[in-house]
């Protein structure tokens, strides 16, 4: 899947203020949904973990009446701060993920796709050398 929005942060960013971006760019990507529900859903997801290691942190929910997947992307080499992760581990990607509630298998796929990607060493490497979007965008 390719994501909509693709971020790179140069240097350390707050895990709200790029979940903000991420989210406002999934809001306005053209497909219909409810995007107060989907918020409320994504923050309640938020509030139980998102942090999948490897160093992703991956807010996701489904929204009912969704007809696609929609993911937004963002690499920070130096790590996003104001979120806690486990075992002291350093979150460098962000992925939120709205998938359709109709579809467990979308959001499973996407999700799988994610986690193949993150343990390839040589795609990480290329992500977290990335030095603009456009770049993050070409890792897709």
């Amino acid at each position: 899947m390719v994501p909509v929005y693709f971020k790179h942060y140069p240097s350390s960013e707050t895990f709200n203020r790029a979940l903000g971006y991420a989210y406002d760019a999934l809001v306005h990507a053209g497909v219909a949904f409810n995007a107060n529900a989907a918020w409320k859903a994504l923050t309640e997801r938020i509030s139980q973990g998102i942090y999948m290691g490897e160093g992703l942190l991956l807010p996701h929910t489904r929204i009912a009446g969704l007809k696609t997947p929609l993911m937004a992307f963002a690499v920070c080499p130096a790590g996003f701060s104001g979120i806690a992760v486990r075992n002291n581990d350093l979150a460098q990607f962000l992925c939120v993920l709205l998938s359709p509630a109709e579809s467990a298998t979308a959001h499973t796929q996407v999700i799988a796709s994610m986690a193949k990607l993150l343990l390839d060493p040589e795609w990480k490497k290329k992500a977290l050398a990335a030095d603009s979007d456009e770049a993050v965008k070409l890792l897709f």
